[in-house]
């Protein structure tokens, strides 16, 4: 009986060990392609002086098209009243965080990826 069990419990963590790597590779590059994200949409809104609808709506695509990200869990906060020259706009997108464990014995830490902006308008009336 005990060895039935040291082999289950080999083979559940060979299979951490295996799949851990992975997906650790697969959470930071979601992590990156939300900071790109919401870096150039910073880029467009600091001309415009906000982050109009169109611009939330393209970062939401981006996410949704370019990176698979499902676009109802997307959550984008940002600054969207008309903000003058050398004054600070921000903005912040929250998106569920996949899993880093195959098999969810662990802490699997924060259920979302946060990231926020903060960049000084460049608008002029």
């Amino acid at each position: 009986m005990s060895e039935v069990i040291g082999k289950w419990m080999m083979i559940l963590i060979a299979i951490c060990i295996m799949f851990a790597p992975l997906l650790g590779y697969k959470d930071s590059l979601e992590r990156e392609a939300i900071e790109v994200t919401l870096t150039e949409g910073a880029k467009k809104a600091a001309i415009e002086g906000r982050f109009t609808p169109a611009i939330i709506n393209e970062m939401k695509d981006t996410l949704e098209n370019d990176y698979n990200f499902d676009r109802s869990k997307i959550s984008i906060t940002a600054t969207t009243t008309l903000t003058p020259r050398n004054q600070y706009i921000e903005a912040k997108i929250r998106v569920p965080k996949g899993i880093l464990f195959v098999l969810d014995l662990f802490n699997q830490g924060p259920t979302h990826n946060e990231k926020e902006t903060k960049v000084l308008s460049e608008y002029v009336n």
